[in-house]
C-alpha cells in the first residue's frame, strides 16, 4: 500500500473512531448479532466520511480502490468493513470482471446481512450490468451452501431486474436459479428471495405474477410476503391463497 492510499485509509479510520458513540455502537451490535467490534457510527454519517475522504483525496483508480478496501476490511470492525463497501459502490465504475474475487473474499468474510447487502445487493448487482460474464460467478454463488454465498448470489440480481435493458436479459437467468433455492430452510435466503421478486414487480408484475403463483404453494411466508408486496390486490390475493394452500405460508 503506498504513502497515499495508506494516508486515506488512516484518515478515515480516525473519523469513523472519532464519529463512534458506545451506546450506538452497543445497539447496533446487538441488533445485527454482530462478533465484529462497533464504534457506533451511523451510516448516514458512514458514508458522509467516506464521501468528504474521497472528496479530500480525489477519485480512486482500480489498484488503488482495491488497496484500500482490503485495507480498511482487515481490522474486524464494523465500520471500518462498511466503509470499505461503500467506496467500492461509489467506485463500481472502475471495477473488471475479475474483481468478484475480491467481492467474493469480503462476502465470505461479512458475518453479518448488513454488509452482505451493500456488497452483493449494490456494488456486485451494478457490476452486472456493465460486465455481463459476472453472471457466471453469481450463478455459482447462488448454487452454493454457505449462507452468505448463497444470499448475494440472489441479491446480485436485484439492481439488474430493476433495470430497464437489465430485466428482459436476467430475468430467465435469475428465475432459473431461484427455483430451486426457495425451499431453502434459512430465512436469510428467504428473504433475498423475496426482496428480489418484490423489486422486480415494481415495474414487470405481470411476469413476476406468472412465474410465481405456480411456486407460491412452496416458498415459504416471508418469500411470499414481500413478493407480493407492491402487486395488485387481486394478484396478491391469488398468490396468498395459493400460499395457503400449498402450505407455503410458515416462515
Amino acid at each position: 500500500m503506498d504513502a497515499s492510499t495508506a494516508l486515506l485509509v488512516e484518515e478515515l479510520s480516525a473519523g469513523l473512531r472519532g464519529a463512534g458513540d458506545p451506546r450506538t455502537a452497543e445497539s447496533t451490535k446487538r441488533y445485527l448479532k454482530s462478533d465484529l467490534q462497533h464504534h457506533g457510527v451511523r451510516m448516514p454519517v458512514i458514508r458522509r466520511l467516506v464521501a468528504d475522504t474521497v472528496r479530500a483525496h480525489g477519485p480512486l483508480d482500480r489498484p488503488h480502490l482495491v488497496s484500500c478496501a482490503r485495507a480498511l476490511w482487515r481490522p474486524e470492525v464494523y465500520e471500518s468493513r462498511m466503509a470499505a463497501a461503500i467506496l467500492l459502490e461509489r467506485h463500481v465504475r472502475v471495477l473488471e470482471a475479475e474483481d468478484t474475487a475480491l467481492l467474493e473474499d469480503l462476502l465470505r468474510d461479512s458475518r453479518t446481512w448488513a454488509l452482505v447487502d451493500l456488497l452483493a445487493g449494490s456494488v456486485a448487482g451494478r457490476l452486472l450490468l456493465r460486465k455481463p460474464a459476472v453472471v457466471d460467478t453469481y450463478l455459482r454463488w447462488a448454487a452454493e451452501d454457505h449462507q452468505w454465498i448463497r444470499r448475494s448470489g440472489i441479491l446480485a440480481f436485484l439492481v439488474p431486474l430493476g433495470d430497464q435493458d437489465g430485466f428482459p436479459r436476467y430475468w430467465h437467468v435469475f428465475t432459473a436459479s431461484a427455483d430451486p433455492l426457495l425451499e431453502d430452510p434459512r430465512f436469510f435466503v428467504r428473504k433475498a428471495l423475496g426482496w428480489v421478486l418484490r423489486q422486480a414487480s415494481r415495474k414487470h408484475p405481470d411476469e413476476v405474477y406468472g412465474w410465481f403463483l405456480p411456486r407460491a404453494g412452496r416458498s415459504s411466508g416471508v418469500t411470499v410476503r414481500e413478493a407480493v408486496r407492491h402487486l395488485d390486490a387481486a394478484r396478491r390475493d391469488a398468490i396468498l391463497t395459493a400460499s395457503r394452500q400449498g402450505g407455503g405460508a410458515t416462515p
